[in-house]
């Protein structure tokens, strides 16, 4: 990514386990803590340093001391049965500058071309979604139904964005490969690539078919 020019979110501290989480904290003012193997944001906090054991916590929109952030992501441990191996990466705001969480957006992009785009909204309530077309037209996929919400504003520079998430997938030697991206204060930058996203069996038929012509389409251009 660095080599074609793509931002992505500045590692703090690489693979530790929650007991020595204190530690890992010195010196750090503002960090994402996440598992180094897990999925659908479990166990992700976004934390603004108040003090030396508290944090405000930008999802839950409230301070949380370090016994509760442990107690928290102890528990999403054992719920989700994932390593106890952990991760800090740098903060990262919205456009807006807010003190807030930033929206994902996940391209589902097949050899450069973004067939539809997921927006994910993480709050205190929860998890909200948006779907949308390459034109950034919403559309309904099955996936993820109980949980829309139309109200989500779409990225303030939805081209470049878009930009971006093609340019990767163009880059990569696969057919697939979902593109997650932030919208952030900074510009575009890059979370991570998908190579199989989770619970792909909730697309509806119709998504299900077209996500697959799109695939067997790229997998004859190898």
């Amino acid at each position: 990514m660095q080599a074609m020019g793509v931002a992505t979110a500045r590692m703090l501290r690489e693979d530790f386990p929650l007991q020595h989480l204190r530690d890992s904290l010195e010196g750090i003012d503002a960090c994402v803590i996440k598992p180094r193997q897990a999925h659908s944001s479990r166990g992700v906090l976004s934390l603004k340093r108040m003090d030396a054991i508290t944090f405000n916590c930008l999802q839950l929109r409230r301070p949380i001391r370090l016994v509760e952030i442990l107690e928290h992501l102890y528990a999403e441990m054992r719920e989700h049965q994932f390593p106890n191996h952990w991760q800090l990466e740098e903060l990262l705001l919205p456009p807006s500058g807010l003190l807030r969480p930033v929206d994902d957006f996940k391209f589902y992009a097949f050899r450069g071309h973004a067939a539809m785009i997921l927006q994910v909204a993480r709050g205190q309530h929860g998890q909200r979604y948006r779907w949308y077309d390459r034109d950034w037209c919403p559309i309904d996929t099955g996936k993820y139904d109980g949980a829309l919400d139309a109200t989500l504003l779409p990225p303030r520079n939805p081209r470049a964005l878009l930009a971006v998430a093609e340019r990767v997938s163009a880059s990569l030697s696969v057919p697939f490969c979902r593109i997650d991206l932030y919208e952030t204060y900074q510009g575009v930058v890059l979370g991570e690539l998908t190579a199989v996203p989770g619970t792909y069996h909730a697309f509806s038929d119709q998504a299900d078919t077209y996500l697959g012509a799109f695939f067997e389409l790229a997998s004859c251009l190898e």
